[in-house]
């Protein structure tokens, strides 16, 4: 199981496009195959998390840190089957904090996204949202979960959905449909924190990582379905220093694969490798590692089993004229390297999660930095399939931007004065709140103000003059008060707590 230096690649072309950099793939021999690279997103700061593939497109599931406004949002961009903008969307949110967490498909052409959202009375909440294909909300609903669980991945065991994660330092599984918690680890002394977790013959296998003493190590645990332990393997790989954690884990039948990264016995600030831990489904134990690369810093992102073997996503800085990119790596279904691919921009690109669809399409979802508006943008890699992914041909691979004008209505205008002039009282606010302008305002001019209120899609639900502001009726959540004094607009924040 070897694993091929940079050296052993062969750069074919460079391609420049007029204003976004050049574009490069990997390519050794001539195949007939095909890479799309597309970019999404506005002025602020999008992450592409989790992309879901169906038959007539593909959701990309992200992120948003909207720009002057203190909100995180989960942002949906859906593709056609041509890799074109369809629609974009803002979930609803009545939080003042929304995190994806994870999104999958469990009928045609729809998709669940599971978020993390930080409610003004409630604390922590798991909320569940469906759509489908043309963006067309079908509802959301809580999870009943211990307070401020904390989910990372949602898996399918003993025939039903499960959120896995974490309360405090308590790995935790949760049944989406019943409520029915299982914890395991947690010691005194020690934090555990969960970062995947996968089903293999009816057995949960979560990774993540436990600290104890200032040292943090890889931490592997096997769940029975009644909840009991099955397994504990912390800090199995003996090459890491005093720093490793599980980035994902996969499974194939009975086998068991841990892509984690770590840093090696040097100082911390050097590099930061990764390996493939193959893991006894029985024991616990390791069968083997499969090593990544010796020196650098490119660490491990996801790993997914296909119908064709392992496949393993990283970020790279294998090709200096890509800066970082997105490296994909296949090898056989019993560990043995096959090939491998790096794509994106001249600019920085970082991988998260990698799928395949059932027409053998590899999908990337993730980020890049400079493609748009010099901010950090979603984006998704498409590959016809897994190769070899180091033989492209001399087709120019796909390269798209789109400017998401949904970001121009929804709490970012260009026009925005310095909020710190301005707020509102009460807030939070339940039936009007009073604009609280500068003192410099006259009394006339805080008359002749007029005033629209848009909520968190960025929708006009009221309107109005003067300073106070009617919040009768509305939904709880964050809304913006767009207020125009002359030619001057300014925009401030209020959360309303209403009654429905």
């Amino acid at each position: 199981m070897k694993f091929l230096r940079p050296s052993q690649f062969i750069v074919r072309h460079i391609l420049a496009f007029s204003c976004l950099g050049p574009l490069v793939a990997y390519t050794g021999v001539v195949w007939a195959q095909e890479a799309q690279f597309r970019a999404v997103g506005g002025p602020g700061l999008e992450r592409g998390e989790v992309v879901v593939p169906h038959a007539t497109g593909a959701f990309l599931v992200c992120n948003s840190k909207l720009p002057e406004v203190d909100l995180l949002r989960a942002y949906l961009v859906h593709y056609d089957s041509e890799l074109n903008v369809d629609w974009t969307r803002l979930l609803p949110c009545p939080a003042l904090l929304q995190e994806v967490v994870d999104a999958w498909s469990d009928s045609p052409g729809s998709v669940t996204v599971m978020t993390r959202e930080l409610m003004p009375e409630d604390g922590y909440v798991t909320v569940m949202h469906r759509l489908d294909s043309t963006g067309t909300w079908a509802g959301s609903a809580a999870l009943q979960a211990p307070q401020n669980f904390r989910p990372v991945a949602h898996v399918e065991w003993l025939g039903e959905p499960w959120a896995v994660g974490a309360t405090g330092s308590q790995p935790t599984a949760v049944n989406v449909v019943t409520g029915n918690v299982k914890t395991w680890g947690g010691l005194p002394g020690t934090l555990d924190v969960v970062t995947d977790a996968a089903v293999a013959n009816n057995l949960l296998v979560v990774v993540g990582s436990r600290t104890q003493d200032d040292t943090t190590r890889t931490a592997i645990w096997g769940v029975y379905p009644f909840g009991q332990l099955a397994f504990e393997n912390v800090g199995a790989d003996a090459a890491a220093g005093a720093w490793s954690q599980a980035d994902a884990v996969a499974v194939r039948g009975s086998n068991v694969r841990v892509l984690h990264s770590f840093h090696p016995h040097v100082p911390e600030d050097q590099w930061l490798l990764h390996s493939i831990l193959s893991v006894n489904l029985t024991s616990g134990q390791l069968n083997g590692i499969l090593y990544g690369p010796q020196e650098g810093q490119r660490p491990g992102r996801d790993l997914i089993s296909t119908p064709q073997g392992w496949v393993k996503l990283s970020q790279s800085d294998v090709v200096p004229q890509l800066d970082l990119s997105m490296l994909v790596t296949h090898y056989n279904p019993n560990g043995l390297y096959l090939s491998q691919g790096a794509w994106g921009t001249i600019f920085e690109d970082d991988p998260s999660h990698i799928t395949q669809s059932e027409d053998g399409a590899i999908w990337v979802a993730g980020s890049t930095r400079g493609a748009i508006d010099g901010t950090w943008n979603a984006c998704v890699l498409r590959l016809d399939s897994l190769g070899p992914l180091g033989a492209w041909s001399n087709d120019i691979p796909g390269f798209g931007t789109y400017n998401d004008p949904l970001f121009d209505d929804v709490l970012a205008l260009q026009d925005v004065a310095v909020e710190g002039e301005w707020s509102c009282s009460p807030n939070p606010a339940r039936g009007q709140t009073s604009l609280l302008p500068p003192s410099t305002l006259s009394v006339t001019d805080r008359a002749a103000l007029t005033w629209l209120l848009r909520d968190s899609q960025g929708r006009v639900v009221r309107e109005g003059q003067g300073t106070d502001v009617s919040l009768d009726g509305l939904a709880s959540g964050p809304h913006v008060i767009q207020a125009r004094h002359g030619e001057r607009h300014v925009h401030v924040r209020v959360l309303v707590v209403g009654e429905n």
